[in-house]
């Protein structure tokens, strides 16, 4: 079961978002509060595919996922909204905030991760369409040219609406009033207006029009503004009243600022843009091809693109030719590397399952499911692509490339660089800086901006971006005792997920010293914030969890000293922890350590090889792997 059908099943048979009263995760399980936990379908979510057991322990009802808990995690806070979750054990230590920047990409990642795929659809749809026509197998014209045309390019169109309800649960509001808002963005008689010039007034204010069609960031503000009122007028009105004035007082204010404010801020910084870029072009050519190859995509994020419209469309009419377009075309080619040198780079099956057809689609001239499934919430990749687009954009320039033709992207727009009057150094520039581009993108982003263990925009999975190889037949891993004291055997420990054998084969440690060591060679593949457990993996591949206490995720970090970090590279023996099991104790909680080898599916077996029930040194063998 994929990780979004695991996570609706789960919040469908805890008992729906309203049962659900808070929810944070540790290295290994969700870890929900419920308002009743009678209603619960334990035995029915002991038995979906993913899920390892249940456990009621200390008031919370424990879904124990494993390795991928945060991925499966960021699942359910995406279907609930966030509105009733928080993720205490993994925050920020106290006084470390996000920046900025990545505030910024969280919420944009937020709201667009639940379209990706449909972007990834509609793309291909759209590029398939494209090439049809390349090659007169279909026209415009055609009823299936029109009715497939809808289904690739309803989404980009009316994206205002689809944006609008995903940003309204990104924000917490009610999603349809922003949805709502986007529909009035994309109405038939305000393209109209748009598309003819007309002017328009509100209430004697002169309305400046935009186009809204396939714009993201204007419903966005709208959704959030839309947002903040909407709590507002609940604190402010008389509960009689909120059903109906609440949405109609924020749609109204809402929309009307959006129409008012917006478009004309969209529409004087696009058109500031366009001349500047002119400006800059007709200067130099190929510091403008290095610009505009550059941050084109960022501009296209922004919105800010639609004033080079009419002047690309205005240099075709009066030049037959525009230079400026064919800049621009590099920077697609740019975000195919990214998500290639993803796909190329990622072990993990959700990221090469968004990467790749990401991939295809930006091929195809779509880049939104490149852009927000994978350079842009990865960050790394997207810096590398415009890295690349700048090259392939001076390249283009430097070459004096232009495009004689005003349409697709992509590999679509080949046809654009061909000169009425025969190929030239437009069409060799075209396909020069493509590759150049392609290329640049998937080497920096394979050796420089991407890591495993950033499976997901969030954060990195449990035991993820180690190598999963499993040893060859007849190799034996030995794994050394971690902390000095009894050891039990699993069964022993008081805890049904660690007792049960679900999480993997291992054993414990009822800890007779302070200090944990590592058990054999390796890297530190995940920290948990709360600091109460880590995982390592082996040169050969053998994944194993070190959890200090039962439930101790709940002392946030106090009782625990570590000595490393995630990626940190460790030698057998070497000290990873201090821990203070009085304070552990003091707070009523259990010290019991499991020590478990999580990919146990991956080896023939694993024997535990101390003697039970007696002190074991630190260094002593305790598990041989096969």
């Amino acid at each position: 079961m994929d990780n979004q059908n695991l996570a609706r099943e789960i919040i469908r048979n805890v008992g729906g978002r309203s049962n659900i009263s808070h929810l944070e995760h540790c290295v290994t399980r969700l870890r929900f509060t419920l308002k009743d936990e009678s209603v619960a379908q334990t035995d029915t979510i002991n038995n979906l595919d993913g899920v390892m057991t249940v456990v009621k322990s200390g008031g919370q009802y424990q879904v124990v996922i494993g390795n991928k808990v945060k991925e499966v995690y960021k699942e359910v806070t995406d279907q609930l909204g966030g509105a009733v979750v928080s993720n205490d054990a993994e925050a920020a230590p106290p006084g470390k905030k996000k920046n900025a920047f990545n505030r910024f990409v969280d919420v944009i990642v937020g709201i667009i991760s639940p379209i990706i795929g449909l972007l990834a659809a509609a793309g291909i749809i759209k590029g398939m369409l494209g090439l049809a026509t390349a090659l007169d197998w279909l026209a415009a014209t055609d009823g299936t040219y029109i009715l497939l045309n809808a289904l690739g390019d309803g989404l980009f169109y009316f994206m205002p609406i689809i944006v609008g309800f995903s940003a309204g649960r990104k924000f917490n509001g009610n999603p349809f009033i922003p949805a709502a808002i986007g529909a009035a963005l994309v109405y038939p008689s305000v393209i109209t207006a748009y598309n003819a010039g007309d002017s328009l007034t509100f209430a004697g204010i002169p309305v400046v029009l935009a186009s809204y069609t396939s714009s993201l960031f204007p419903i966005i503000l709208a959704a959030w503004v839309a947002a903040k009122l909407e709590k507002w007028f609940e604190r402010k009105l008389p509960a009689s009243l909120r059903l109906f004035f609440v949405p109609l007082f924020t749609i109204l204010i809402t929309g009307i600022l959006t129409f008012l404010l917006v478009g004309p801020v969209l529409t004087e910084a696009s058109s500031l843009l366009a001349d500047a870029t002119m400006w800059i072009y007709n200067l130099s050519p190929v510091i403008a091809g290095v610009v505009l190859g550059g941050l084109w995509q960022l501009i296209v994020i922004f919105g800010l693109h639609y004033a080079f419209i009419p002047v690309l469309i205005n240099n075709i009419t009066t030049l037959q030719y525009d230079p400026v377009n064919a800049i621009l075309s590099a920077s697609v080619f740019a975000q195919v590397g990214a998500a290639l040198g993803v796909f190329l780079k990622s072990r993990n099956a959700k990221v090469r399952s968004i990467a790749g057809p990401a991939a295809i689609s930006a091929f195809m001239g779509v880049t939104e499911p490149a852009i927000y499934g994978i350079s842009l919430p990865y960050k790394k990749p997207f810096v590398m692509a415009g890295i690349a687009g700048a090259v392939g954009g001076g390249i283009t320039a430097a070459m004096s490339a232009k495009m004689f033709g005003f349409g697709g992207g992509g590999i679509f727009a080949a046809p654009m660089f061909i000169n009425p009057a025969g190929l030239d150094n437009s069409f060799y520039a075209y396909v020069i800086a493509s590759a150049a581009a392609v290329v640049i993108a998937t080497v920096l982003t394979y050796l420089f901006g991407f890591k495993d263990k950033q499976e997901t925009p969030a954060a990195a999975p449990a035991v993820s971006g180690a190598s999963s190889t499993v040893p060859g037949a007849g190799t034996k891993t030995q794994v050394y005792n971690s902390i000095q004291g009894k050891i039990i055997p699993l069964s022993e420990v008081p805890d049904e997920a660690f007792a049960s054998g679900a999480m993997g084969s291992g054993y414990a440690v009822i800890p007779a010293d302070n200090k944990v060591y590592a058990p054999f060679d390796g890297t530190v593949v995940t920290v948990a914030n709360s600091k109460h457990a880590f995982a390592i993996v082996s040169d050969d591949g053998v994944e194993l969890l070190i959890h200090m206490g039962i439930n101790t995720v709940k002392l946030k970090g106090a009782p625990f000293d570590l000595k490393v970090k995630e990626n940190d590279r460790v030698q057998k023996g070497q000290l990873l922890a201090i821990v203070d099991w009085n304070m552990i104790r003091d707070n009523n909680f259990e010290v019991t350590t499991p020590v478990i080898v999580t990919n146990t599916a991956d080896h023939e077996s694993v024997v535990l090889k101390a003697d039970r029930s007696r002190e074991a040194k630190t260094g002593e063998l305790v598990l041989s792997i096969r």
